[in-house]
C-alpha cells in the first residue's frame, strides 16, 4: 500500500481534491483527465491546464496517486490512480463545509462600469455572453444524447452525472434569459448616461424575485456570513 507522505507546506486545495475525484471515479490517462476537466469541472472551477499537470505531480509526490508507464501498441502513455490515502483525504475533504457559492464572471464587472464606455461596447459584451450561453447549451445538448445513446465515459455514473447537468443547463438557460432582457432593455437608450433611466431601475427592482426586510431600516445590507467562508485555491 502506498504511504501519505505529510509535509506541512503541502496544502492540499480545492484543485488537489478536483483531481481526486476524477481519479477516484477511474484511472485515466494525461489525456483522458484533461479531456474530462474540460469537459466538466473548468465551469465550477476554471484553472490552467498547466495548473492540474503541477497538481498531479504534487499528489504523485505526496502519495496521494500513482503513476504508471502503459503502451497501447508502441505508443507510451502515463496512466493515474489514485491510491487508498488519497480515498481518505477524499472522504474526510467530503465531511468539511463547502465553499461559499461564487461567480467568474468578466462581462458583469464591464456592465458595472459600463457608462465609461460606449453603448456599442457593452451591447458587444451582451452579445458574446448570449453567443455563449447558446453554443454551451448546444453542448449540454450533445453530452445529454451522449448519455441517452448509452456511449459515455462514465455511463455507470449516469444517476450523478444528470443532477450536474440539469445545473449547467438550468444555469445556462438563465444567463441566456437575462442577456437577452438586458440587451433589449440597452438597446431602447440612447445613450449610457442615467437621464431618465433610474426610475425604470426602480421598476427592476421592484419585480425581481428576491424577499424583502418585513420592515424598514436604515441599515446598509451586508453579504451573508456564510459568504466569509475560507475559499479554497
Amino acid at each position: 500500500m502506498s504511504r501519505v507522505r505529510h509535509d506541512p507546506e503541502q496544502r492540499l486545495t480545492t484543485t488537489s481534491y478536483a483531481v481526486l475525484a476524477q481519479l477516484a471515479l477511474r484511472p485515466w490517462s494525461t489525456y483522458e483527465l484533461a479531456r474530462q476537466r474540460i469537459r466538466y469541472f473548468r465551469y465550477v472551477w476554471p484553472r490552467a491546464e498547466s495548473a492540474i499537470y503541477r497538481e498531479v505531480k504534487r499528489l504523485a509526490a505526496m502519495g496521494l496517486i500513482t503513476v504508471n508507464r502503459e503502451y497501447v501498441g508502441k505508443r507510451p502513455r502515463t496512466v493515474y490512480s489514485i491510491t487508498e490515502g488519497g480515498r481518505q483525504v477524499l472522504r474526510a475533504w467530503l465531511d468539511t463545509p463547502v465553499s461559499p457559492f461564487a461567480m467568474d464572471f468578466e462581462a458583469m464587472i464591464r456592465l458595472f462600469i459600463a457608462p465609461l464606455g460606449t453603448k456599442e461596447q457593452i451591447l458587444a459584451t451582451l452579445e458574446q455572453v448570449r453567443g455563449d450561453a447558446q453554443e454551451m447549451l448546444r453542448f449540454g445538448g450533445a453530452v445529454k444524447q451522449e448519455f441517452l445513446e448509452g456511449r459515455a465515459a462514465l455511463q455507470d455514473q449516469v444517476y450523478i452525472r444528470a443532477l450536474a447537468v440539469d445545473f449547467f443547463v438550468s444555469l445556462l438557460r438563465t444567463v441566456d434569459s437575462w442577456a437577452e432582457r438586458t440587451l433589449a432593455e440597452i438597446e431602447g437608450w440612447k445613450d449610457l448616461s442615467s437621464d431618465g433611466k433610474n426610475d425604470r431601475g426602480l421598476e427592476i427592482f421592484e419585480q425581481l424575485a428576491a424577499p424583502t426586510p418585513s420592515g424598514h431600516t436604515d441599515r446598509t445590507p451586508m453579504p451573508p456570513r456564510t459568504q466569509g467562508r475560507r475559499r479554497s485555491s
